[in-house]
């Protein structure tokens, strides 16, 4: 049989005398053993191949010289590495080509790679992970798992251990999976997996990473994360809640990230009584590390709960029917009467008075004309103030930014303005642009230039634009 690579497809010439091809990143390939020279070639369309070595040449008719050639020629092709970990094989198109049950539970065994072929329905037993395993489908579209009559709030699937799940489609159970990573070491990469009409989909505690790509729930809901968690990243994926009450992802009370919650390029779909994502007040984010990137909400539900765009946790961009995260500061005083002290012409002292936050802060705290930054990320910011103030007649008065990052007054923001024969100076403007993160603030400052006249800043509008 010619086996070789045309474009991006692999070309099976010929099978029973004809001709398949597959693209190259939907076969998958297999040995039964690392020194074995039977191959198995899997995928939707292609089914499954087998053949041995001595059968096998390349596009011209001729032998590819040694298993060891040709090991590397499908590592090139499809990215599946015949020659490592010599993890057994199992092709399953029923229940009966799982291990046997024992009261209701077949134990998948350590180092053991499962493809699903078609739809298998466990008659109400249920999978245990025996140690770290593969569950592999051909494809979301013709690889399912169910199991009749599994009882509500027993999950389809559980492991302690890291299992690597891809092109399969889970369906009709009240509970999919439930994930311990307390005892093990465990990191869960699941890409193509599909969960359709199940209410819980599942709880996962404790995992180094959980990622989730080109996957989607289609009417289910109930993927809980809990107990210390590294990374969470979902990427690529739609989002269906059936409609019903509870959350389709959460964060509980107990869940601690150490790195991030990431979910980018995906739809999350939440109608009737479903919430999108529900992370609790409670749980334990580093800052700007709960990430939502260029996802679409729609539904008409509630779309997130507990912790939104306002929080320092957060970091929402190009998302649509959500509020984005934004940084931005204001303070303001009016009609202060409180003098800033003036001991000499040469120094500027900070201006003296109560100023007030904006309602619509978000990342910036404020105190006694301070504005200080709480976003981790460090952005380019534009300062703008306009202030009026009282000193001495015909006083030459001089205001600025200080700027905590610098230690010292931002050069380019030093304005000047000359009080008039009654002392009084109105709508001073003054700005600079500021690269600012986590802890640093600016304040307003002042000096006469002209007398120790005290100055008065009656009026002062403070704002903080993030720049893009």
């Amino acid at each position: 049989m010619k086996i070789y690579k045309k474009g991006n497809y692999i070309v099976f010439d010929s099978v029973n005398g004809v001709m398949k091809l597959e693209h190259a990143n939907q076969v998958m390939v297999s040995k039964s053993t690392i020194d074995s020279n039977d191959f198995t070639f899997a995928s939707d369309d292609l089914g499954i191949i087998k053949v041995s070595f001595s059968d096998i040449t390349d596009e011209n008719g001729d032998s590819y010289g040694s298993v060891s050639l040709f090991n590397d020629f499908i590592l090139d092709s499809t990215g599946f590495k015949t020659t490592s970990g010599g993890s057994e094989v199992q092709y399953i198109g029923s229940l009966f080509g799982f291990p046997v049950a024992v009261n209701g539970v077949i134990t998948l065994k350590e180092n053991t790679t499962y493809i699903i072929t078609k739809e298998v329905d466990l008659l109400g037993n249920r999978l245990v992970a025996g140690g770290v395993c593969n569950l592999f489908g051909l494809s979301s579209e013709v690889s399912f798992l169910t199991s009749t009559g599994l009882g509500v709030g027993v999950p389809l699937l559980t492991s302690e251990y890291t299992i690597v799940i891809e092109r399969i489609s889970f369906k009709d159970v009240d509970t999919c999976f439930s994930i311990d990573g307390n005892t093990n070491l465990v990191a869960l990469d699941w890409k193509a997996v599909n969960f359709i009409d199940i209410p819980n989909v599942g709880v996962v505690n404790s995992c180094d990473n959980f990622i989730f790509d080109t996957g989607a729930f289609l009417g289910s809901q109930g993927l809980r994360f809990t107990g210390s968690m590294g990374t969470i990243g979902l990427n690529n994926s739609l989002f269906r809640g059936s409609g019903s009450a509870g959350n389709i992802l959460e964060l509980d009370a107990s869940c601690v990230i150490t790195r991030r919650f990431r979910i980018i390029y995906s739809s999350i779909i939440a109608f009737g009584s479903t919430v999108g994502i529900n992370v609790n007040a409670s749980a334990t984010i580093p800052t700007e590390s709960y990430i939502l990137d260029t996802i679409n909400f729609s539904g008409g539900s509630t779309y997130i709960s507990g912790v939104d765009s306002t929080s320092n946790n957060s970091l929402f961009s190009n998302c649509k029917g959500i509020t984005n995260t934004a940084v931005n500061g204001q303070m303001y005083m009016q009609n202060n009467t409180t003098a800033t002290t003036i001991a000499n012409t040469t120094d500027f002292v900070k201006v003296a008075g109560t100023t007030i936050a904006s309602a619509d802060n978000s990342k910036y705290t404020m105190t006694d004309n301070r504005l200080t930054n709480n976003a981790v990320i460090q952005r380019k910011y534009l300062l703008t103030c306009t202030l009026s103030f009282d000193a001495g007649a015909n006083n030459v008065c001089q205001f600025g930014f200080y700027d905590s990052k610098l230690g010292a007054i931002r050069e380019p923001s030093k304005t000047k303005a000359t009080a008039n024969t009654g002392g009084r100076a109105e709508n001073l403007t003054m700005s600079c642009v500021v690269s600012h993160s986590n802890d640093d603030y600016i304040e307003i400052h002042a000096k006469n230039t002209t007398s120790t006249t005290n100055i008065t800043v009656s009026d002062m509008n403070v704002v903080i634009t993030e720049i893009k």
